[in-house]
């Protein structure tokens, strides 16, 4: 039999399914987002950057577009709990007589990396459907996957922690809004490390959004590719995919330490 821990957390994740189920608006528009950002992206700049990659934009921006969707979607994780705070209902669930109060938030962590890992394979799919290669063979799915798995979980620590720390879900969302764009565009999702402004690129190297991306878009153009492969040539050395990875194992253990302490002490 499973511990009464696990046995709390999937009863609660299971609730939080059964929302989702419910205001199936909620999971389509964070579906639709990323396409319509995709789209508008490529009819915009597609002449001017096509030339310049040597290859089509299309298949340089997909890799930007699933990890939008999966930053957009984990660092808006803990809007819901927050909300559950506001209406009462978290406090009803910290008088029951649970076995660890943390499977609160492990349930809603876990409901949000599948929701957007979901999202993030039916966009794949349409990617593929519009004629986009994938050229990592299985070992590059799985390296991808993994990038994609590390930015989900990092930011959905932080967002959860950040529910915890705020009174009101329009404090959460308005830092949310603040973050969300200046960690989009200082990334290489939609431009190359090389044609961003110099200034930039250093600052750009330690944002978790831009470690997902690089090895995610090396394993959508190059067949034949390692761990140690070189991404960029930046003024803090080459960035290579295990550089990537180790940067954003990195942002998970803080992220999960920080959220972790401020969890212990909202929830004691």
């Amino acid at each position: 039999m499973s511990s009464p821990f696990w046995q709390e957390t999937r009863t609660q994740a299971w609730r939080w399914f059964l929302h989702s189920k419910r205001r199936p608006v909620v999971v389509a528009s964070g579906l639709f987002q990323p396409l319509i950002w995709m789209a508008l992206f490529v009819l915009v700049f597609q002449d001017s950057m096509q030339e310049a990659l040597g290859e089509s934009y299309l298949a340089f921006v997909t890799p930007g577009a699933l990890l939008f969707t999966a930053f957009n979607a984990s660092l808006n994780a803990g809007v819901p709990v927050l909300f559950d705070r506001e209406l009462g209902f978290l406090d009803r669930l910290r008088v029951a007589p649970l076995a660890d109060r943390l499977s609160i938030v492990l349930a809603s962590a876990i409901h949000i990396a599948t929701i957007t890992l979901l999202q993030c394979g039916v966009i794949l799919i349409a990617a593929l459907a519009l004629g986009v290669p994938f050229r990592g063979g299985f070992l590059g799915a799985l390296l991808g996957f993994t990038a994609l798995l590390l930015v989900v979980l990092g930011f959905t620590a932080l967002s959860l922690g950040l529910a915890f720390q705020f009174e009101r879900h329009f404090e959460m969302l308005a830092v949310v809004m603040i973050v969300t764009l200046p960690l989009i565009f200082l990334s290489s999702a939609f431009a190359p490390l090389d044609r961003l402004p110099s200034a930039l690129r250093v600052a750009v190297l330690f944002n978790p959004v831009t470690l997902a991306i690089e090895p995610l878009r090396m394993v959508f153009l190059q067949a034949d590719w390692s761990l140690t492969t070189p991404l960029a040539r930046t003024a803090l050395g080459t960035l290579t995919p295990a550089v990537c990875l180790a940067g954003l194992v990195l942002f998970v253990v803080l992220a999960s330490l920080w959220s972790r302490r401020v969890l212990r002490r909202k929830l004691a």
